[in-house]
């Protein structure tokens, strides 16, 4: 009878905190009430560059968006997303194929070997310096796929999933919302007539600043877990697998290097071409079927078994491609309904009387609220950098310091906002639901909000240019 109640009680428990999928349909249900309730308006567009014309704001004629509406969009919102399913497909294939060949395993045997006593103080903080400045030079949403790499690190270190989406998930985030080289900062430096990675020293000061927070929260954390794992979030720790016990092997070959480099080559080069040359995600999947190839070579397997191996990689990202066509239909149906607008230019209102100390940060604060509910940077940059500029420049506040609030405002929500189908790509991968979750990021982004405010009124004060 007890084990019933507990039964229920743990199903009634479970239903308040939905499944990010559901979440999703929630968000979409509200935003399509909204078309009916908020006044539709729209700026100008100025047709030779696609971008908001600002002070051109009126008022339209209603146009609200039923949930029928809405549930069709679902079609134009996955295909919309084509080239970055594409991105996710590949990439998942080339980790699944990186870490079949059993390289992984053999480096990380390796390192809690050599450092033994310190494999957290000293494995950890590396892993999360390097996957922050993964993210800061060339982060994509193909990133979250390192997240399984990070599932066997906390076995072999015995700590929890947390601890592997802190490593590996919550880095490459942190670094990549205050990167100099990531597609959002680049756009925006462009849209507001700035040279592209301009304002790079600052940029890598609060970089350095966030990622030193997340080094201290991930560690700490960690090594709390470690000592008394009766205080992990998730109340149970990862044991290394009886076939995988640790491997007390002293030396790595070529091979396991290499192999373990195609993971993070392919983002080197792409972030050198997409500072010099421009390049796109097409390029950047490109470099990693090369690296699929280079990995099969160096392992010496069978094509047929590189194959299938790769596909399995490339299927399991399937759901994850199917919630992030669930999410673009948020931002179809506000933009359809002609109320995004409306919403923006309430908000830049605002922002624009709040006086010179204030409104760098009312700009990140906007874009914080606008990322709850659309979390993709590149849809963000041409709606609100032309409403952001006009206000910066009547208030004196710095484009740079402008693009800077944007760019955080984008990239500091990114690991909280139940729409981001990243979050729920890393959640699905490791198993942790979003309550559990929550419970440990929200203390960190509170402190990355305080890190972003300080920065933004510092770089304001001295006019950073």
């Amino acid at each position: 009878m007890t084990k019933q109640k507990e039964s229920f009680a743990d199903k009634v428990f479970r239903f308040s905190i939905p499944h990010v999928l559901v979440l999703i349909l929630m968000i979409i249900l509200i935003c399509c009430g909204l078309t009916y309730i908020v006044p539709a308006g729209l700026y100008e567009i100025d047709a030779q560059t696609g971008m908001v014309v600002p002070n051109s704001f009126h008022w339209v004629e209603s146009s609200p968006i039923s949930p029928w509406r809405a549930l069709v969009e679902v079609t134009n919102g996955v295909a919309s997303q084509g080239v970055i399913f594409a991105l996710l497909f590949i990439m998942g294939g080339l980790i699944y194929v990186v870490i079949e060949s059993g390289a992984v395993t053999n480096v990380i045997n390796y390192s809690v070997y050599k450092l033994q006593d310190k494999s957290i103080t000293v494995l950890v903080p590396t892993i999360v310096v390097l996957m922050s400045a993964i993210g800061a030079l060339a982060g994509q949403d193909s990133l979250v796929t390192f997240v399984l790499v990070g599932l066997l690190l906390v076995k072999k270190l015995r700590l929890d999933k947390i601890a592997a989406l802190s490593i590996f998930y919550l880095s490459y985030i942190t670094g990549q919302a205050a990167g100099p080289t990531v597609a959002i900062i680049l756009m925006a430096q462009e849209t507001a007539g700035l040279a592209p990675i301009s304002g790079l020293g600052a940029r890598l000061v609060v970089w350095a600043a966030l990622t030193l927070l997340c080094v201290i929260y991930t560690t700490r954390y960690c090594l709390k877990i470690s000592k008394d794992p009766s205080r992990s979030i998730l109340g149970y720790m990862e044991q290394p697998d009886e076939k995988d016990e640790l491997s007390k092997t002293q030396t790595l070959g070529v091979r396991e290097v290499v192999t373990v480099l195609c993971m993070l080559v392919p983002f080197g080069f792409y972030a050198y071409g997409a500072a010099l040359y421009s390049w796109g995600f097409p390029n950047l999947i490109a470099f990693a079927m090369v690296a699929v190839i280079v990995v099969g070579i160096v392992n010496r397997t069978n094509p047929n078994e590189l194959a299938v191996t790769f596909l399995k990689g490339a299927s399991a990202m399937g759901g994850i491609c199917l919630m992030i066509g669930f999410a673009k239909v948020v931002g179809i149906v506000l933009t359809d309904g002609k109320i995004l607008h409306t919403i923006a230019y309430g908000a830049v209102t605002v922002i624009g009387g709040l006086g010179d100390a204030f409104t760098a940060s009312g700009m990140f604060l906007f874009t914080t609220a606008i990322n709850l509910l659309i979390p993709s940077g590149p849809a963000k940059v041409p709606m609100l950098i032309p409403l952001f500029v006009p206000v910066a420049d009547v208030l004196g506040i710095t484009r740079q310091v402008m693009c800077l609030a944007f760019q955080l405002g984008d990239g500091l929500t990114n690991f909280v906002t139940p729409v981001s189908a990243v979050l729920a790509a890393a959640l699905s991968m490791s198993g942790v639901d979003l309550r559990q979750w929550w419970r440990y990021v929200l203390p960190y982004t509170g402190l990355t909000f305080v890190i972003a405010i300080v920065a933004l009124t510092i770089l304001q004060s001295i006019g950073w240019n």
